[in-house]
Formats: C-alpha cells, structure tokens, sequence
C-alpha cells in the first residue's frame, strides 16, 4: 500500500473520530442531563423502575463518555495521549471505559426486561422500584469489582516497535479474552440478544394490554416506555452491529497483509466512534419517539424548574426591595432625628 493511501485511511479515521466523537460527547452530556432531570421531576416516571434503570444508565453514560470517547478524541483525533505519561489515568480510563458500558448496558437490559414485566399479570410482581434498587446496587457492586481486572492489567510501558509509552494490557491471556470476549459478547451479542428478545415480548404484551381494562394513565405511561426502550434498541441496533460484526470477524481472522491492516483498523476506528454514539442519542431518540415524552421536557423544564427558578429570583427581589424600603425608612428617621 502507498504512503498516500495510507494517510487518506488515517485521514478518514481521524476526522470521523473528532467531527463525530466531539458531537457524541456535547450530545450526550446534555441530553443524559436532560434526561436525568425528567425522569427524577415527574411522579409518573419516579414510580417506575424502569425510569429507575433509565436514570442510572443516563448517569453512568455521562462519565462513560467524558471519560472514554473525550479521551479517544484527543488520541486519536489530536495526538494528545495523557494516559500514555501517567499509569494513574490510563489505569483510571481503561477501568471507566470498561465497566462504563457493562452497567449502562445492564440498565437498558433490566429495563426491557421490566417493561415486559409489568405488562404481564403473572411476573408484574417482580416489576417493582425496590427490586429495581437492589439489581441496579448488585450490578454497580459486579461490574466496579470486575474493573480490578483493568486496574491490574493495564499500564503505561514503552512500544518496542515505537518507541513511544502507551496505555496497554500487559497480559496475553486478559488481552485474549478482552478481543475475543469482553468486546464481542459483553458490551455486543449478548445484551443486544437480551434487548430484541424482551422487546420484542414487551411490545407483543402491550398491543394485549390495550385490549384490556387497564387505567388510562398507566396504560399510556406503559406504552410511551416500550416505545422509547424498543426504538432506542433498535437505533443502537444499527449503530453498534457494524463495530462488532467487522471487530469480532477482525480478531478471529486476522490478516497478516499490512493494506488489509491499515484499511481494518480505519473501519474499526469509523466504526468504534459510531458505537459511541448509542450512548448519546437516548435523549434525541426519546423525543422522536414520543410526543408525550416531548410535552414532559417541555413542561418540566418550563413550568417546573423555570417557575421555581424564577419564584426563587422573585422571592430574593421582594426581600431586597423589603431591606430597602426598611433602610430608607431608618435614615428618613435619623434625619427627622437631626432637624
């Protein structure tokens, strides 16, 4: 291969990495934000677990991508490796990058699971907000003493071929089961299986429930989740099958020719930056998805926090004006006083 080829194929990577990246991580620090705040204002959403698991995936999301894809952007869009001088962060990244994921993945699971739950009369009793808490403790619990893993085994060492320190695993054997296992099936096949199949079931059990006497409020609150989980699975669907198709087929059949490499890791690093993304398109998924979901931002964003926002401001006016008027009547008095 050409030296010119080879550089359009960085080229190509780089520039997806920061134009896409970069709007990821801005996208998706507002909108998980956006998210967080309707999920925890309403009380027809506070009394769900699956808003329960839908919070905690926003939240977790917010450090994933400030962490991971901010991080990826200046490596690999500006050549600013931080973890590459201190075994500190790049422990700290790679540990973060790693579980990050898994929880958030393991939130949007438990809620298409819970989604399918509540709408069927024989497990409804297992969709509830206390039984939300204690599988979202064991999960954070889980995966936070399986990111030891990464603190062990990832390090700042010097490249042979190189010269330069990277941020790397340091044992073949975790290397091998991070390339075979932890990318293809933890953060890939697996949960995306979990999710089609219970959404699926989910969406089957809510066309049933409409058909039966079902309070008007929470059958359009059931309705509205399903949609907004079952769409978001299959945006993720299409945005994350490309990665782990051409990563998985990659590891298992690798290719000692260096135009396949170089052209293999351009698609891998094109297709990496777009599976970032299923991590910060909730929020905008939600509000194509959902009209009602649109009138809530609306509401609690204007009616709810403007109006106490602005009823604080009001208040602390009104006092301001009061100690005014107060210490104008006091030197209206020590002048009335002097004459």
């Amino acid at each position: 291969m050409s030296s010119s080829s080879k550089q359009y194929f960085q080229s190509v990577s780089q520039n997806v990495t920061i134009y896409i990246g970069l709007s990821a991580v801005i996208g998706g620090f507002f909108g998980n934000i956006l998210n967080i705040i309707i999920f925890s204002s309403l009380k027809t959403f506070r009394e769900t677990s699956c808003a329960l698991y839908l919070t905690v995936a926003s939240t977790v999301n917010i450090f994933y991508l400030l962490a991971a894809l901010l991080s990826r952007v200046l490596i690999a869009g500006f050549t600013i490796d931080l973890t590459a001088t201190s075994t500190i962060l790049c422990k700290l990244r790679q540990c973060v990058g790693g579980i990050g994921p898994l929880i958030s993945l393991t939130c949007m699971c438990a809620a298409t699971i819970d989604q399918f739950l509540s709408m069927t009369i024989r497990w409804r009793h297992l969709s509830h907000r206390h039984t939300a808490w204690r599988l979202v403790i064991f999960a954070l619990i889980f995966w936070c003493l399986y990111g030891i893993l990464f603190l062990i085994y990832y390090d700042s060492v010097l490249s042979p071929t190189t010269g330069n320190r990277t941020c790397t695993i340091t044992n073949p054997t975790f290397g091998h089961y991070f390339n075979q296992f932890h990318i293809p099936f933890l953060l890939g096949f697996i949960p995306l299986t979990i999710r089609i199949i219970f959404g699926l079931l989910a969406f089957i059990s809510v066309r049933k429930l409409s058909h039966r006497q079902t309070p008007i409020v929470r059958l359009e609150r059931d309705k509205q989740l399903t949609s907004m989980v079952l769409i978001q699975t299959l945006v993720d669907i299409v945005l994350s099958f490309p990665f782990f198709i051409y990563y998985t087929y990659s590891t298992y059949t690798p290719s000692l020719n260096p135009a396949v490499s170089v052209y293999s890791s351009m698609l891998i690093g094109v297709t990496n930056t777009i599976y970032y993304t299923t991590f910060s398109f909730g929020f905008y998924i939600y509000c194509c998805s959902s009209s009602r979901f649109r009138k809530q931002l609306i509401y609690v964003l204007f009616d709810v926090h403007l109006k106490y926002c602005c009823g604080i401001n009001r208040h602390q006016n009104n006092n301001r004006v009061g100690v005014q008027q107060d210490e104008n009547q006091m030197t209206s008095y020590k002048e009335c006083n002097q004459i």
